[in-house]
């Protein structure tokens, strides 16, 4: 997997797509282009961050099973 040893990055790419989808749609103005790319910019945040969030909360949980 590509994220399987640093989630962080994860987060990271998360959280700079949502910054390029408010950026786009607060100052690009209008446009087909402008929607398509707010929304895949939109779409790559949730999945990255959701994620995130999923692999968070798996390693969490296992290791506290270990300790």
């Amino acid at each position: 997997m590509l994220f399987s040893k640093n989630k962080e990055q994860m987060f990271a790419i998360g959280m700079f797509s949502l910054v390029i989808a408010i950026t786009l749609d607060r100052f690009a103005g209008l446009g087909a282009v402008i929607d398509f790319f707010c929304g895949l910019f939109t779409g790559l945040s949730l999945v990255m961050n959701l994620g995130y969030l999923i692999k968070y909360r798996t390693e969490k949980n296992n290791h506290s099973i270990q300790i």
